[in-house]
């Protein structure tokens, strides 16, 4: 629950930023601003596969990319904790807007899976969806760096 809850936080934070600047003009995205971002993430392959794979991409700055990012982060999240819930059966505050809160938050995320998966002894049944949470939180909060 707590990783759900910092990963809201941060779209939350993205949103307060992006929203008022994609009300003027919308620039097409190209190629090359996915890979120049990418570049900067530790995990560029996996940067670019989700990012090209959106069609929000075509018409996304970096700001709007980072949204993406973490919208992707968010449902991986979602997926995780659904089947830790299927597994099991039987106050955050922030400043929006501030891209260093939304960073900080992505990178709780990682750590909160990679804490989840580190407290099994071995191989855990959540390795395969610990590990994608983990890759896209570092590649959030990389792309939200670049927006301090």
């Amino acid at each position: 629950m707590k990783l759900l809850l910092l990963i809201f936080l941060v779209q939350s934070v993205l949103q307060t930023i992006y929203l008022p600047a994609s009300q003027g003009a919308v620039q097409p995205m190209d190629v090359r601003l996915i890979e120049q971002t990418c570049k900067q993430t530790p995990l560029y392959d996996v940067c670019v596969s989700i990012l090209k794979s959106d069609s929000r991409s075509s018409k996304a700055d970096v700001t709007g990319l980072a949204l993406i990012m973490v919208d992707v982060l968010k449902a991986k999240a979602t997926g995780t904790t659904n089947y830790i819930k299927t597994l099991l059966r039987g106050n955050l505050k922030g400043d929006k807007g501030d891209p260093k809160f939304a960073e900080q938050a992505a990178n709780d995320a990682g750590i909160e899976a990679r804490s989840c998966e580190s407290s099994f002894s071995g191989h855990s049944p959540l390795t395969e969806s610990n590990k994608s949470v983990q890759d896209v939180s570092s590649v959030a909060a990389a792309i939200v760096r670049l927006l301090l």
